[in-house]
């Protein structure tokens, strides 16, 4: 157990929150619980309670803190691209992001418990505000896809990235494939990369 010291209040939550975001992703959210963040957190079941009220509230700070760090990475790589926000360099780290085995299973976990932890669009929709800023400030003028187009990519790449999380595992090794070679999963972000970038530069008048 970690030894307990003295914390302002800021940084009692902010370890509360690490060492809930580090938990998570060890053994998932439906095996963690209070008692066991505030172990590792080296504080006290009430302090946790006192900061963030219920498990669910906090795997919801978590998750929002998760994807307002997503964002801005998303953000930053676009504004990085030199003005070519739909190669597939883009589209890679959209999909890296929402392949990230950790986020992702998070992410499904809360929309699944969405009435318990209170979950509401807001976490996806900041995704995508960071998303459409980054293409904006990349590619300036009406000639980029329109809010409708940078959603639907959003989503497609998020089904596909939750799918590919939660079953890569059974699925490469019902195919008759290793799922420990990382090859595999370089192939199946260079289809998807593709599949999206062929969709985002579509424009706003294309299908």
């Amino acid at each position: 157990m970690t030894p307990r010291r003295r914390r302002t209040p800021d940084q009692a939550r902010r370890e509360i929150l690490d060492a809930a975001t580090e938990l998570i992703a060890r053994y998932g959210p439906d095996r963690v619980g209070l008692r066991l963040v505030a172990e590792a957190a080296g504080v006290s079941h009430g302090l946790v309670t006192h900061y963030f009220g219920t498990y669910g509230a906090l795997v919801r700070a978590v998750l929002r803190r998760e994807n307002e760090a997503q964002r801005d990475r998303v953000r930053e790589r676009i504004r990085s691209d030199g003005g070519t926000p739909y190669a597939t360099g883009m589209t890679e780290v959209l999909f890296e992001t929402l392949a990230d085995e950790r986020y992702v299973r998070l992410f499904a976990w809360a929309g699944l418990h969405a009435d318990d932890v209170g979950m509401s669009s807001d976490g996806l929709a900041a995704l995508v505000d960071g998303i459409e800023a980054g293409i904006r400030a990349a590619l300036p003028g009406p000639d980029g896809p329109d809010r409708a187009r940078i959603e639907a990519v959003v989503l497609l790449a998020l089904s596909s990235a939750y799918g590919y999380a939660l079953g890569r595992t059974s699925w490469l090794a019902g195919l008759g494939h290793d799922p420990a070679d990382p090859a595999h999963d370089t192939a199946f972000r260079a289809a998807l990369s593709s599949v999206l970038a062929t969709h985002l530069a579509g424009g706003p008048g294309s299908p």
